[in-house]
């Protein structure tokens, strides 16, 4: 060892370099660069501006409307002496409301929150007549022992399942904080009546529901919002990114020189955009499913539109890929001359492309062996003092050349190929020449789809009158603007979005892409080694190639849609929901950025369910696949698919669509079996005794065994989980902070300061981990604070008349109405100023304990105090029996999604091994399964930036938390799910017989990469989990992709003669998405081997990853 090292300084060595640093290879290098970082606080106030648009003041106008009703209903004495204090409810109601939600959504809330408060005041009379019964009523006490006990109980058992309730269904929540206040205060009031009544539960109820009815209508009424255009608007703007986004990518790709216009995007960001704007716009068309709506366009169309929509995504995020592949190769390989004396950590951070590499990754994968190429072996000199073992290389050359080993030895002097060396420059001027060559035809396409995309923006707009000159402004402000330009330049701007309706925009689409199969391959067999084996650099130009011609394809079905749209949908018509009630009341609606008010759900709880996939495919694959693999002949080969035109569906032909790939699909991959038992270890059914693994007990066979198996699951699944565990410390607090209302000496005290919103608070406001309730703790505070003071002043000036207090409400709750609607993270901090402002003048107006007026500043003391009294007594049960810190539920949330990205390509690789023939119903549903599962993890991923922001409120009193290194994990991980979804996208296309072909010749190679890959997600979830330390590797991911990739190139598919056939350019977009995800892979290991640290073997080995 030593010798080698001190060969490394001779002058012999620096002439190896020298003269072999052109002979250069493929690089792959990470794509995961361009971190994102967190936003400061001044690009959130400047968001935060930039969101006050005429739709949010609509919609701030409409609530605050909604809100200063209630509380003038409230000041109407006839009203206020029936209904008392309970109904200042009318306005926590309304604001509890978030005012950004469609009637459909609205109403959802509403009907929910209602019956959730019916059955709440149900339960609270149940409680009180119980009480009732077994009262002394010759004892004057007030709180007697036996009573209380029993209001106790059922307030605790009520809370608990309330909670419980809430976490579990996403619907609840707004239902839940109501029905949970009625609760407290009507048990907790119980106590000061000597006889039976449901006067107080029924005061606290009917203003509830009067303010649910105040908001629906409110919002039904006053300037009410077409979901459907609404809808349409987020598409022209996703339209218009997507085409922004595949405009800069082609250009950049090609070298188009652009000086005056934007850079390319990261593949980070495209990332980013694609999946916010995706997710936003499923959200609208689940607005525009649930209500009746009168538009031209029917929610069917709305529902076929969005389907093509997310089909994009996968091309885009292909295209931003192979750009940033192409672009690392390009630094690589600027790279070579470059100082070689800095270390690869100091050259990554000194490159402004690539973020700080960890210390143990050594990243890059070569090309071509020096076997593969005469000219590459007549350049390597031979120097024994520059030599070096393979034992002291991290990257040992692998041969895949026909010759004999004992050949190849003689004449392959081992190198230790640096990383910034393994670039390509000996193929570089034919890569370049094709691109030349080629660069035409894409522009073409390119420009064809872009202005598909104009025209069908202009179709769009048609269809619902909207102008985008007028768009996000008043009604009003039209008028304004012909008077400002004149209406002959007005009339001339309006000639700009004209269009021909006869002219279908799909159809010169249809031609370029035409045209560009027809002269795709022009100038490719260029890339082809001497030996006729295709290299790298082929098959990321063939990727290149297949996400431009899928996006385009999906372009020219949307845009074909469109038109016919345009033609047929001449008039407006009324449309009915079509969304099936199980979707209507199961499927959540959560959004970005409602993430920190839907508690518990605070940091977006999303259970994914990617153990589905694996369960439905992954089916003894190993049997059948032997009796294929003799296949030997190469299959009939066909063009690229034919282009799919858009059709108008009804409603009933669209719903048996989805019903025909749904069932049959999933059906056909499941075995015939007659006991099927679940296992919460492998959370996959078990089809027998020779499916059964627990390493505790054997699998049940006697009657008491399956009794007990089944109690054990129950627990499990229902009793000792996370969602249990929080209601029952909920109702603990609530227990704690409802005592003084059931001892004979403080009851009278609790009831005069209405020291039941304490109880409210923590009840409603209480996290499931430490940073949730911190930071809850201090935006509740700051808001309750501002709010107290707000009513002060508003008392003050107004002296108590009803007219002053009414009018200067609606103006002091404007500013927080808006902080509601657009706070990032200070939604709550809105919401309490709201909420305290309407409580301290409502009780200031109408609460008069004893017969007695209270003054405002008392008021205000006791809401103040009880707040406090709420948040911090859920910040400290937070604590106990341990802190669940944001950070820990962090990591084990991480590993999670490491588990499940694990068993998405389990299941990915079901389909591909699959060896059965199956129908186009089967696959597609199928594919649907993947698709669904991916985008589940995907949110979970969101969830989990939730969680990271949240935790930098946490106090770091044991150190300061590596924020940019998870930042960077996450953004992995995104990345990784992406290039998963891009192997299943072109992988899928692929059919059976060819795919067959590929893995007899690749079996052997393909077991060590897949295992390679496994054991590298297995190992990093469980280390982030268990905080165990990384052990070195037997094999790294790039290398045993590497040399599957290195057999692959030498298949008989492979050869130039079938270069033209469409599984060729398939199997070329999988190869580089799968040999990117091995660097990725790599990378991740990395990154978490610098968290957890390596273990004892590795730095006596002084392992390099």
């Amino acid at each position: 060892m030593s010798k080698h090292r001190k060969a490394k300084k001779k002058p012999g060595n620096e002439k190896i370099t020298e003269k072999t640093s052109p002979i250069n290879r493929f690089r792959l290098s990470a794509t995961s660069g361009h971190l994102l970082p967190l936003q400061t606080i001044r690009q959130r106030i400047v968001r935060f501006w930039e969101s006050l648009t005429w739709p949010v003041c609509v919609k701030m106008l409409k609530a605050n409307i909604a809100v200063t009703i209630a509380l003038g209903l409230l000041l109407i004495d006839p009203i206020r002496q029936a209904a008392s204090v309970g109904g200042i409810l009318a306005s926590v109601a309304v604001e509890f409301v978030h005012p950004t939600k469609s009637y459909g959504f609205l109403a959802e809330d509403v009907l929910v929150g209602a019956v959730m408060c019916c059955v709440s005041a149900a339960w609270s009379i149940l409680a009180i007549y119980c009480a009732f019964l077994v009262r002394d009523q010759n004892d004057p006490t007030l709180a007697q022992r036996g009573e209380c006990a029993l209001l106790s109980c059922f307030l605790v058992v009520g809370c608990y399942f309330l909670t419980l309730f809430r976490a579990k269904v996403e619907q609840a929540n707004v239902g839940g904080m109501l029905s949970g206040t009625i609760m407290v205060i009507s048990i907790t009031t119980a106590v000061t009546q000597t006889e039976f009544s449901a006067t107080t539960t029924l005061q606290v109820l009917v203003p509830t529901l009067v303010g649910f009815l105040l908001i629906f209508i409110i919002f039904l009424l006053v300037f009410p919002e077409n979901s459907t255009r609404v809808f349409i608007q987020h598409l022209i703007k996703s339209f218009e990114t997507f085409d922004g986004i595949t405009q800069r990518q082609v250009a950049a790709f090609l070298k188009v020189s652009k000086t005056d216009g934007p850079r390319a995007d990261s593949l980070a960001t495209i990332h980013q955009a694609v999946d916010s704007l995706t997710t936003t716009l499923i959200q609208r068309k689940r607005m525009v499913r649930r209500e009746p709506s009168f538009n031209a366009i029917s929610p069917t169309d709305v529902s076929e539109m969005t389907t093509i929509v997310k089909q994009l995504g996968v091309p885009l995020q292909g295209l931003g890929l192979s750009r940033a592949m192409e672009e690392n190769m390009r630094e690589a390989e600027k790279s070579v001359f470059r100082p070689s004396s800095s270390s690869d950590d100091n050259q990554s951070e000194a490159s402004p492309h690539f973020f700080g590499r960890p210390r143990s990754y050594y990243g890059g994968t070569d090309d071509e062996d020096e076997s593969d190429d005469d000219s590459m072996a007549e350049m390597i000199p031979t120097d024994e003092e520059g030599t070096m073992s393979a034992v002291d290389s991290p990257h040992p050359s692998t041969s895949t050349s026909d010759r004999s080993s004992s050949q190849a030895r003689q004449r392959r002097v081992p190198i230790r190929w640096e990383d910034s060396m393994k670039v390509m420059t000996y193929w570089r001027e034919d890569y370049d020449l094709v691109l030349v060559i080629v660069r035409p035809i894409y522009i073409e396409l390119t420009e064809a789809c872009s202005e598909a995309v104009q025209e069908s923006i202009k179709r769009l707009r048609r269809l619902q009158d909207l102008d985008a000159r007028f768009q996000d402004r008043p009604w009003l402000y039209k008028y304004y603007y012909r008077w400002k330009v004149g209406a002959r330049q007005e009339r001339e701007e309006r000639r700009q979005f004209a269009y021909d309706p006869s002219q279908d925009p799909s159809v010169p689409l249809s031609k370029a892409i035409e045209r560009f199969q027809q002269h795709r391959l022009t100038g490719l067999d260029r890339l082809y080694t001497s030996r006729g084996v295709p290299r790298r650099i082929l098959f990321l130009l063939l990727g290149f190639q297949f996400n431009l011609h899928a996006y385009a394809e999906q372009i020219y079905t949307l845009s074909s849609l469109i038109f016919e749209l345009d033609r047929s949908r001449t008039r407006r018509r009324f449309w009915m929901p079509s969304t099936p009630l199980r979707k209507w009341f199961l499927q959540g609606h959560t959004m970005e950025e409602n993430y920190e008010l839907d508690t518990p759900g605070a940091i977006a709880e999303i259970s994914t369910s990617a153990t589905e996939l694996q369960r439905t495919l992954s089916r003894q694959l190993s049997t059948t696949m032997r009796d294929n693999l003799s296949a030997e002949k190469l299959p009939r080969l066909y063009k690229l698919n034919s282009l799919q035109r858009g059709e108008i569906h009804t409603a009933e032909e669209h719903q048996l669509q989805f019903h025909a790939t749904k069932p049959t699909g999933c059906s056909q991959l499941e075995p015939e079996t007659t006991v099927v038992w679940w296992c919460p270890w492998r959370r996959r059914p078990l089809h027998g005794p020779e499916g059964y693994h627990d390493p505790d007990v054997a699998f049940p066979t006697t009657a008491t065994q399956r009794f007990f198996y089944s109690f054990y699951l129950f627990c499990i699944e229902c009793i000792y989980t996370a969602d249990a565990a929080f209601a029952f410390r909920a109702a603990f607090v609530v227990a704690f902070l409802t005592l003084p209302g059931f001892i004979e000496s403080s009851v009278g005290w609790y009831n005069e300061v209405r020291g039941q919103w304490a109880a409210v608070v923590a009840l409603i406001w209480m996290g499931p981990s430490v940073g949730s309730n911190f930071f809850g703790t201090m935006t509740r505070t700051v808001g309750t604070f501002i709010g107290a003071v707000e009513a002060m002043v508003i008392w003050e000036i107004s002296q108590s008349h009803p007219a002053g207090l009414i009018v200067l409400t609606f103006v002091c709750n404007l500013p927080w109405w808006l902080m509601y609607i657009n706070g990032k993270f200070w939604k709550a901090t809105g919401l309490f100023s709201l909420i305290t402002i309407s409580l301290i003048i409502g009780y200031a107006y109408s609460f008069e304990p004893n017969g007695h007026p209270i003054s405002v500043f008392s008021v205000t003391w006791a809401r103040t105090v009880c707040v406090l009294v709420g948040v911090f007594s859920a910040l400290i049960l937070s604590i106990f029996p341990f802190p669940r810190t944001g950070r820990v539920i962090l990591r084990h949330r991480i590993a999670q999604t490491l588990n499940e990205i694990g068993t998405l390509y389990s299941s990915f690789l079901a389909l591909v091994l699959n060896t059965r023939e199956e129908d186009e119903i089967g696959c597609e549903a199928n594919q649907k399964l993947f698709r669904s599962v991916a985008l589940s993890i995907r949110q979970q991923i969101k969830g989990e930036r939730v969680l990271l922001e949240q935790s930098r409120f946490e106090p770091a009193l044991r150190g300061i938390f590596p924020e940019d290194k998870y930042l960077h994990v996450l953004q992995i991980l995104d990345n990784v799910l992406s290039l998963l979804s891009e192997m299943e996208f072109s992988f899928g296309k692929i059919p059976l017989q060819w795919r067959m072909m590929i893995i007899k010749d690749t079996w052997k190679e393909r077991k060590l990469m897949i295992s390679s890959y496994l054991t590298a997600l297995q190992l990093v979830s469980n280390a982030l989990s268990n905080k165990t330390p990384l052990p070195p590797y037997v094999v790294r991911p790039t290398k045993a992709r590497r040399e599957l990739t290195n057999k692959a190139r030498k298949s008989p598919a492979m050869a130039s003669k079938y270069l033209g056939e469409r599984e060729y350019t398939y199997f070329s977009a999988y190869l580089m998405n799968s040999e990117q995800l091995a660097v990725e892979l790599e990378l991740l290991v990395a990154t978490v081997r610098d968290l957890i640290g390596p273990d004892n073997v590795s730095i006596w080995l002084n392992y390099k990853h």
